[in-house]
């Protein structure tokens, strides 16, 4: 029942600027969406918590999210961040293993 705050830090780690910044976050079904925060506007749908694309990003560069969740229910899940950007097409993915107690 308490909150859990995921933070997630994208890096250009290119030596040009990165185009069309888009992160997408997956909640697993323990969890519930509390608040968003980040360099760009967040909606939510369900278990998915998107973040409006960052238009550009310079070398060496970070954006940094937060996302803060509510656990529901005890159990190990998998918190889930996708990155996607005009240079990166297939998604760059980390999760992040939680555990929920009652």
């Amino acid at each position: 029942g308490h909150d859990t705050t995921y933070e997630i830090i994208v890096t250009n780690q290119g030596s040009s600027d990165g185009t069309n910044i888009k992160l997408n976050c997956t909640l697993p079904p323990q969890e519930t969406y509390v608040s968003g925060t980040g360099p760009t506007a967040v909606a939510t749908a369900g278990q998915t918590i998107t973040f409006a694309p960052l238009a550009t990003l310079g070398p060496k560069q970070t954006a940094t999210y937060r996302v803060v969740v509510k656990g529901t229910a005890s159990a190990d899940v998998r918190f889930k961040a996708s990155m996607t950007s005009d240079q990166a097409i297939v998604p760059v993915e980390e999760t992040e293993s939680t555990h929920i107690y009652d």
